[in-house]
């Protein structure tokens, strides 16, 4: 038995992100769970190494301890936005448990975007974005008129954490400045304590990379594209993302080298600048950026795997997951190896959401026609009626399906065909997703600016 079958692992969460988690981790490992809910693909990964199950509040971290000392696991991770906001890392490391994942001081870097605006400006001011604070409601008409005066459009930022779905931009969710002063107020209204981030509105192409770090060594994953808007061409309110795509290169078809390098260049810079500070970040540093006629230029960090992007990177990764969690939290990390085809991931919603939904709806899946395309099922907010039939809870994202292939399009074009054959009921989702004609959308946006020698 390799030192890897022996490990016995925690998770704590219940999204679609963590039973991704749980499908990697299960192959050589004991799975074990805190979740919120009864999610079906962590519970069976669960039961089939072994491991035991809690349902309780992820975000308490003596809970989450407590559970963690009686699972007798000996590694913990930690990656949903609110836990780590929550610091149940702390906890959990105070206790003993060998914990991957960031700190709740190191993942201020996301639950604090003002913080994070500071750190990128400290580090590569030329890919910063134009911006301001607003502390009170004195503070909007000023900050409106900087950018005003200059015509540009605005994106409103809660300071704090929204789930993806507080941001409002210009003019799609706001249709003019009083709008933008609007909501701002709100904002100071309803979240006392908490300041507003108001950002140029970039116009480009909107792309995260993820670096997988020990503290000191960094890995790049492929590079992403995310859908984050609710409905077809980029129409309706932000959610916490409706899918996603990677290329069978680290980069995508609309990137250069170049740009991933100064990508890879900011984020070491930042895992640097928070080391030197006295708060240390390790596990996934996840970089949102825009490319734009004028390069690249930073939108925000998270502290954690992306969802959806950490489970088209996991559907990639060519070596244990176990292994890189080891590598992590030894300090000992160094390549990661990726399969070279193309991922695609399509989350299925609700009718109402990203609103709450009235009640729960049901829907049936044919799980064994779905594998039968070589597609991959990844439960989110759902639990499990009988063998066929499950039903949603609240207002998050139902059920992720991917592939990988070794073009984009093939891979997005078969988990449509797999939910048009094999899936029953009143779910959503985006058909676009990856699709030949919004790829190509893509590269011709892209194509003048790569068109630069400094760009090559």
């Amino acid at each position: 038995m390799t030192s890897s079958q022996q490990d016995h692992f925690l998770l704590v969460g219940a999204g679609g992100r963590e039973a991704s988690f749980a499908l990697k981790l299960a192959e050589d490992s004991r799975v074990s769970a805190f979740v919120s809910h009864n999610n079906p693909t962590i519970l069976e990964c669960v039961t089939t190494t072994g491991g035991k199950t809690h349902v309780g509040d992820v975000c308490d971290p003596d809970a989450v301890t407590g559970f963690a000392l009686l699972s007798k696991a000996n590694y913990a991770f930690v990656n949903a936005d609110e836990p780590l906001a929550h610091g149940i890392v702390d906890k959990l490391t105070d206790a003993g448990i060998r914990t991957i994942g960031a700190t709740r001081a190191a993942s201020r870097i996301e639950w604090d975007k003002i913080h994070a605006m500071l750190l990128m400006q400290s580090v590569s001011p030329e890919c910063t974005p134009r911006y301001e604070i607003v502390k009170t409601p004195d503070d909007i008409t000023p900050a409106l008129d900087t950018f005003q005066e200059l015509g540009l459009d605005i994106v409103v930022k809660p300071q704090g954490l929204t789930g993806g779905k507080g941001v409002k931009v210009m003019p799609e969710h706001l249709s003019d400045y009083q709008a933008c002063a609007d909501y701002t107020a709100e904002l100071l209204s309803s979240r006392p304590g908490e300041k507003v981030l108001l950002v140029e509105k970039l116009t480009g192409i909107e792309f995260t990379i993820m670096g997988i770090t020990d503290g000191d060594n960094l890995v790049m994953s492929p590079a992403s594209y995310d859908y984050p808007f609710r409905y077809e061409n980029d129409t309706g309110p932000g959610t916490g993302g409706m899918g996603c795509f990677t290329a069978a290169e680290k980069k995508l078809p609309f990137l250069t080298d170049n740009d991933i390098q100064q990508c890879r260049e900011i984020m070491h810079a930042i895992i640097r600048r928070l080391a030197e500070s006295g708060t240390p970040f390790s596990g996934v540093l996840n970089g949102g950026f825009f490319k734009t006629v004028k390069g690249i230029r930073f939108m925000e960090f998270n502290s954690r795997f992306g969802d959806p992007e950490g489970l088209n990177i996991l559907a990639i990764l060519q070596q244990p997951f176990s292994g890189v969690l080891r590598a992590i939290w030894s300090r000992t990390l160094t390549d990661i190896d990726f399969i070279p085809e193309a991922s695609v991931i399509k989350y299925l919603v609700a009718p109402e959401y990203p609103c709450k939904s009235p009640s729960a709806t049901r829907f049936k899946l044919d799980i064994t026609g779905l594998r039968s395309l070589d597609l991959n099922l990844f439960f989110g907010a759902c639990e499990q009626i009988d063998s066929h039939t499950f039903q949603t809870l609240g207002s998050s994202r139902v059920l992720a399906i991917g592939a990988t292939a070794s073009d984009i399009a093939e891979a997005s074009e078969r988990i449509n065909q797999g939910i048009d054959q094999f899936v029953r009921g009143q779910l959503e989702y985006r058909r676009d997703i990856g699709s030949r004609e919004d790829v190509d959308r893509l590269i011709s946006i892209a194509l003048p600016w790569n068109t630069n020698p400094e760009n090559t």
